[in-house]
């Protein structure tokens, strides 16, 4: 009969070796993961076209479940209800294929109910070829610190024992043998949990604590057949032990994620957070915070706002006019929120509009009386407030009708106002939607009367929300269906405060055949560096748009537009109807060379009439006499820093210039700035 001791003392060996080599393979992924990310750069690591990731969040549903490992294989053929890997906004998605074409994909997880923005084929990973399930959950809990320790000890302490009980002779039953290795392992596990309190050490998987927790399992499985040999009774370790030992420790920092990390972690739906291989610990004395995010719209319901409001109205003359129609569109409807859905009554639908264009001269277009505050976020809500009054009073003062009610209207109308002020900077400001729920509250209560019962309350503001949160889709859909990876703004900083030089980059790949000077002559040259101007006009009015909404009033652009132009006028005049909206003709300024200037001073004297305006490039020119009038009604006078110094002992720039107009100086390389001057 074969010694039951020598085989377990086989698989106990066996084991050990068995555990050497996961923990030896993994090791040596480990250090290849942090050559090709950490060394090399790489955002993921791949070996032979394969790389692997852990899943994170379960919005592929039963397909990949969180805590699941996923090998995937790079490949460009991409087909229909694939699974693949992509990258998006700095995260890796993992999703399946619903729409293919010509090298744009459609994805969607399969537990989600709306479609991710469409991908190219550059932001593929690749492949989903194999599934490994639950193998996070179990490197999570293998390679915890204490299980690990536990791990190489136990299987140590079962050798250990094994070599010495064959050497006790008087040793005649199997179950005494397992008996002191069970000992062994009750006080081993009694020290870890005393360590544990101890040192209040992290833990993440409770499944692990709960094994660790239930002794007496391990202690039922046994039969005392020997009653000559007493083992010492561990004791039993109580749950409220447990939760006290649990509550006593402090959540995992990502720091030591980090130490147990032996792969790249992916993110398969960034909106969602549940942790599936890991809950969190839960500490007495401070509660996480958990911060409540509002529901997305959905595509469907964005797409469908969308089309109501382009049938609304079919044209506009740039993104700034498109905007500023939505934004209207949007108070309107917060509007009917706060007024219950009631009809307008006389004279109110007159009040609304003329409170609604205070409103958005004020928000949006840095106006309340003087053009071009100089606002800062602590009086930019009060001067917008104290706007909204003067209206009122006016409207009231003016008012001849027979409307008995009209001041009390006039008043009801400021009130909201005022709190759509309030509603919409608490929007921008605060992400918690239980934080801006109740500020909503406050807010309403103080402004629209305490009257409206709480349900009713809960109910508007939720309406509002959603309202909100869909016109900002709304807004940044239309956004981003102008912009174009073909071509990027470079904003180059002068040395006027705030103020940019714009230049328009090309990202197209030409054929080698041509040369450099031949693109480039193509490219900024006649009638090309004509009509990329418009191009040029409207990626930066994205931009302007973009300042309004987060009320970023400072910032002045400058761009430059070939003089060929100056003599065609259709094309001129539809250029600058692009940048017509009075917030752009303060904020954008045509550049000009001086010798342009003196040659079209009709057509620009034209333009600055209309209230467009303009800088000079002096260059090393002087002034003239005949031009001081035009070059006094620049915005900016540039002169190349080069020339500043010795050189202006032989070129008398600055004393052809009045003396009231040095304020207007600017000592910047503005031609190298704006891309340089071509087709002249």
């Amino acid at each position: 009969m074969v010694n039951k001791g020598k085989i377990l003392e086989k698989v106990a060996n066996i084991g050990l070796n068995i555990l050497i080599f996961i923990f030896g393979i993994v090791l040596l992924i480990s250090i290849y993961n942090n050559i090709q990310v950490k060394l090399l750069g790489n955002d993921y690591s791949s070996f032979f076209g394969y790389s692997v990731f852990e899943v994170q969040t379960g919005s592929m549903g039963e397909a990949v479940e969180p805590g699941d490992w996923i090998v995937v294989k790079y490949s460009k053929n991409i087909k229909l209800d694939d699974i693949i890997t992509f990258k998006q906004d700095g995260e890796f998605i993992t999703h399946r294929v619903i729409e293919a074409y010509q090298g744009t994909y459609v994805t969607k997880g399969d537990a989600n109910d709306a479609k991710d923005d469409p991908i190219t084929q550059e932001q593929i990973v690749g492949k989903v070829v194999k599934v490994l399930p639950a193998f996070g959950i179990f490197k999570k809990t293998i390679f915890n610190p204490y299980v690990l320790v536990a791990i190489i000890i136990t299987v140590y302490l079962v050798t250990l024992t094994i070599k010495k009980n064959k050497k006790e002779k008087d040793m005649k039953k199997f179950d005494v043998f397992m008996a002191n290795v069970v000992k062994k392992i009750k006080i081993f596990i009694k020290n870890i949990i005393k360590l544990i309190k101890k040192d209040k050490k992290k833990i993440v998987n409770d499944e692990y604590i709960k094994e660790k927790s239930e002794p007496e399992k391990i202690q039922n499985n046994i039969k005392e057949e020997d009653e000559e040999v007493k083992v010492t009774k561990v004791e039993e370790v109580k749950d409220e032990k447990i939760d006290e030992t649990i509550t006593d420790l402090k959540p995992l920092e990502a720091e030591d994620l980090d130490k147990t990390m032996y792969f790249r972690m992916i993110q398969v739906d960034k909106d969602e957070i549940e942790n599936a291989y890991a809950k969190k610990i839960e500490i007495e004395e401070e509660q996480p915070v958990v911060v409540e995010k509002e529901e997305e719209p959905k595509v469907a319901e964005v797409e469908l706002k969308l089309e109501m409001l382009q049938n609304k109205k079919k044209k506009f003359k740039n993104i700034i006019e498109k905007t500023m129609f939505m934004k209207e569109e949007e108070l309107k409807e917060i509007i009917e929120v706060l007024n219950n859905d009631e009809t307008l009554k006389t004279n109110e639908a007159t009040i609304r509009e003329n409170f609604m264009s205070v409103y958005i001269d004020g928000k949006y277009y840095n106006y309340c009386g003087d053009v071009n505050v100089e606002y800062n976020g602590r009086n930019m809500n009060t001067r917008i407030e104290n706007a909204l009054k003067e209206a009122a009073e006016k409207m009231i003062k003016v008012y001849k009708g027979t409307d008995n009610k009209y001041s009390e209207k006039v008043k009801k109308y400021t009130n909201i106002f005022t709190l759509i002020m309030h509603l919409e900077h608490t929007y921008l400001v605060i992400d918690d939607t239980k934080i801006k729920k109740q500020t909503y509250k406050n807010k309403m209560v103080k402004l629209i009367g305490t009257e409206v019962d709480p349900k009713t309350m809960n109910t508007m503001i939720s309406s509002i929300l959603k309202i909100q949160k869909t016109y900002k889709s709304i807004v940044k859909e239309s956004i981003e269906k102008l912009e174009t990876s073909l071509f990027e703004l470079n904003y180059n900083s002068l040395s006027i405060k705030n103020t940019y030089a714009v230049e328009l980059n090309h990202n197209i790949n030409f054929s080698k055949v041509y040369s450099d000077y031949i693109v480039d002559k193509t490219y900024y040259d006649g009638i090309v560096a004509e009509d990329k101007i418009e191009v040029l006009l409207t990626l930066l009015l994205v931009q302007v748009v973009k300042d309004m909404l987060n009320a970023d009033f400072n910032k002045k652009y400058i761009f430059y537009i070939p003089e060929s132009l100056y003599t065609k006028s259709n094309k001129l005049d539809k250029i600058f109807n692009l940048f017509g909206d009075e917030y752009a003709k303060n904020n954008i300024i045509v550049l000009s060379q001086y010798e342009e200037l003196s040659k079209n001073k009709k057509v620009i004297k034209s333009l600055i009439k209309d209230g467009y305006r303009f800088a000079v490039d002096l260059q090393t020119s002087a002034v003239k006499a005949k031009d001081q009038g035009i070059v006094e009604a620049m915005e900016y006078i540039f002169i190349d820093k080069r020339v500043k110094g010795k050189m202006f002992e032989s070129i008398d720039v600055l004393s052809s210039i009045k003396e009231e107009l040095h304020n207007k100086i600017a000592y910047d390389d503005i031609a190298s700035k704006i891309g340089s001057y071509w087709g002249e």
